[in-house]
């Protein structure tokens, strides 16, 4: 037998089992073994104790070491032959980086007991571990000691492992929290307490306590929670409850916990976790919930409450006969105009205030509206729409008031900041008499009928019929005809002559785009210009006159030898998207250079309620400029804009629109604008040009102002490039 194992056998009072077949303390079926059969046995624990990663030790009666493990001479740096024959109290004090513990150790082998407990001892190396040492005497039958047992578990490594996970539950502000399941008692630390605002003496550190902190509606839940825990470890136990703030306020905490130690019978002994204060993100889950469900500019419902509200009077309607609803969809007229010129900060302080008299307009028992005897829900669904639902009204009639009474309301004037806003409502109409099954067709009718309104003159409300959608139908198919016309070569260009009212000379074009039909012949541009802008189309439109009126324009001889000695241009008209668009600059300068054009001979137009008060805008603007490409400003005086402002735009040309024009001979105030308009612009340096000019008496009166050119069907109407050679033509032999 080997050393170790020998030493082993002696010091556990074997040799006496071998010798006479009895041992002390050992269990019935060893005493029946054969001499071989013990021999074996004992070596196979020798084995498992010299193999083991605990530290062993064992001492005879004198407390002298008879042998050591390997595992003790790695903990404690030790050798076998350093310690065997030595005292293994003297190997302790040696060791002892903990003066009391070691003392604990000394008093309990006075008394001849065990002791057993947590330790910090010094390796030879000076290195400090944590152990969990365990001493045990050893007794023969006749209860006479015989020896010593020693065995320590190396705790350093786990003792490193649980400062580093207390150090990561301190960073992330965790409380921790135990529960005695028996007893009841309750332990946490500091952080679990500055939490809920309570000190430690305040707070009865019982389970009944703490239940008697969390929120009524929370209770149940959790409870159902611990006990699916108690029952089953594999169930999770995680939760964020209310409970009460030492202030009296509730606060969400959010509580992960696991049964950690049970009975031999599976009986849960100790429940721990640790706890976090999730008030911020339960305050933001609120915000997103309210956010989901609520208009975050005006604070109205939104378009998914609506849905569901009006799906409800969908459903209502089906079961009870004679239950009757409308839904009145909204839109404002210009809308698009005022975020334009005044700016998105002016039009989201415009739908503020629509807001607010939609909601004081529609609170029960209102003198405006009398809305007191049915409920009603106002949303805003996007853009400038919004939308009231009147719920179990009595008739159409009851809508039509409503819709009256709030165009009325809605289409005072705004004040916001410096600005005076007008901007009147169009609003359509859909009852239970015409509505459709589902929530989002009753939107969709409600917003046909509010396009018909618009069409028929804006600032009023118009009922849906049935026969409405064929309209839609027919204006569906026109966009889809329109959205292949580019490809089919069905889209071309016209163009229409500027005049000198001085001299009468031909000084340039306008390119003016129109569409051919194959069936419908040529579609007027009121209806196909507004379909492109809606439906994303207007930029490729604007390319394609663009490229098209250069190549025509630098194809015609007689635009560039003209007799007069001046030097005619070629207006071309810029759409929103063409102007937001990055690469505008680029095309333009493209364009010229393809077709052999010098900047001077383009002026690219722009609308008024485009050019104003739009940061992109006004930087593509100048961009151009810069270019040496002209600048025009069309429509002028039916925008946003002011007299005062015109110096803050790049422009070269400033157009006064034909609705000005057509009235000028009859009206003082259109009359007097327009010579304000001149005056400014000669001040400014800019060049004028009339448009929509029909009789001699408007091209004299425009010429009597001062203005510097004119253009419309008095001299001639837009014209192909063929028939414009042979106009400029005639006028050269006039």
């Amino acid at each position: 037998m080997p050393c170790g194992w020998r030493c082993l056998t002696e010091a556990a009072g074997l040799a006496h089992l071998q010798s006479t077949g009895t041992m002390s303390q050992a269990p019935q079926s060893a005493l029946n073994e054969s001499p071989a059969e013990q021999t074996l046995r004992l070596e196979r624990l020798a084995l498992v104790a010299e193999r083991s990663s605990n530290a062993v030790v064992l001492a005879d009666a004198e407390r002298r070491v008879v042998w050591v493990n390997e595992a003790f001479t790695a903990i404690t740096g030790f050798s076998a032959q350093e310690s065997i024959g030595e005292r293994f109290g003297i190997l302790l004090a040696r060791g002892s980086a903990d003066t009391a513990a070691f003392d604990e150790f000394v008093r309990a082998v006075r008394d001849g007991c065990g002791h057993k407990r947590e330790i910090n001892i010094r390796a030879t190396d000076g290195e400090s571990r944590w152990a969990l040492v365990d001493m045990q005497p050893m007794r023969d039958d006749a209860g006479v000691l015989t020896g010593w047992v020693l065995v320590a578990t190396d705790l350093t490594n786990l003792r490193a492992q649980q400062q580093l996970l207390s150090l990561a539950v301190d960073g992330a502000g965790l409380g921790t929290w135990q529960w005695e399941v028996q007893g009841g008692a309750m332990h946490c630390n500091d952080r679990m307490l500055e939490v809920i605002g309570y000190q430690r003496s305040q707070l009865g550190m019982t389970y009944q306590a703490w239940n008697a902190l969390i929120h009524p509606d929370d209770f149940a839940p959790w409870l159902a929670a611990v006990k699916a825990q108690l029952r089953n470890s594999t169930v999770a136990l995680r939760m964020s409850v209310r409970l009460k703030h030492a202030s009296g306020r509730w606060v969400w905490i959010m509580f992960t916990g696991a049964v950690v130690d049970r009975s031999g019978a599976g009986l849960a002994l100790r429940v721990a976790g640790v706890a976090m204060d999730v008030q911020a993100q339960k305050a933001l889950e609120h915000e997103l919930r309210m956010a989901a469900r609520t208009d975050g500019l005006t604070q109205l419902p939104n378009r998914s409450v609506l849905l569901h509200a009006i799906e409800l009077a969908i459903a209502r309607g089906r079961a009870q006969p004679g239950y009757q609803f409308a839904v009145l969809f909204m839109d404002f007229d210009r809308f698009k105009q005022v975020n334009d010129t005044l700016g998105h900060s002016v039009g989201d302080a415009l739908l503020r205030q629509i807001a607010g008299r939609l909601q004081d307009s529609l609170r029960p028992g209102d003198s405006l509206i009398h809305s007191s005897d049915f409920a009603h829900v106002a949303a805003r669904i996007g853009g400038d729409e919004f939308v009231v639902l009147l719920d179990d009204i009595r008739g159409d009639l009851d809508a039509e008031v409503v819709a009256s009474r709030l165009i009325d309301v809605l289409a005072i004037p705004y004040t916001i900041g410096a600005h005076r806003v007008v901007s009147s409502a169009s609003i359509g109409i859909v009852t239970s008499n015409h509505a459709a099954d589902d929530a989002d067709s009753v939107l969709r009718d409600a917003d046909i009928a509010m396009y018909e309104a618009k069409r028929t003159g804006r600032a009023r409300y118009v009922l849906f019929e049935p026969s409405m959608r064929l309209q839609v139908s027919a204006s569906v198919a026109l966009e889809n005809d329109l959205r292949q016309a580019l490809d089919k070569g069905e889209l071309f260009v016209v163009y229409q002559p500027l005049i000198s009212l001085a001299s009468g000379q031909f000084t340039g074009v306008e390119a003016l785009l129109r569409w051919r039909h194959p069936t419908r012949g040529l579609v007027p541009p009121v209806e196909f210009i507004p379909m492109a802008e809606a439906c994303g189309l207007i930029g490729a439109l604007g390319q394609f006159v663009l490229q098209t009126a250069c190549s025509a324009f630098a194809a015609m001889p007689c635009l560039s030898d003209h007799a007069s000695g001046l030097q005619p241009t070629l207006a071309v008209n810029l759409s929103r998207a063409q102007l937001l668009q990055a690469g505008l600059v680029a095309d333009v300068q493209d364009a010229l250079r393809a077709n052999g054009m010098s900047p001077e001979q383009l002026v690219l137009e722009v609308t008024e309620s485009l050019a104003a008060q739009d940061a992109v805008v006004l930087d593509t603007l100048h961009a151009i400029r810069e270019m040496g490409v002209a600048l025009s400003l069309d429509d002028f005086g039916t925008g946003y804009s002011s007299l005062s402002c015109l110096h803050e735009l790049p422009v070269s040309f400033v157009k006064v629109d034909r609705s000005f024009v057509s009235q000028a001979e009859t009206s003082a105030y259109h009359r007097v604008l327009i010579e304000a308009t001149i005056r400014m612009a000669q001040t400014l340096g800019l060049g004028t040009v009339a448009e929509g000019i029909e009789t001699e008496g408007q091209a004299g009166l425009m010429a009597t102002l001062g203005c510097d050119k004119g253009q419309g069907y008095l001299y001639s109407k837009p014209l192909e490039a063929a028939d414009l050679g042979v106009w400029v033509q005639s006028r050269k032999t006039v």
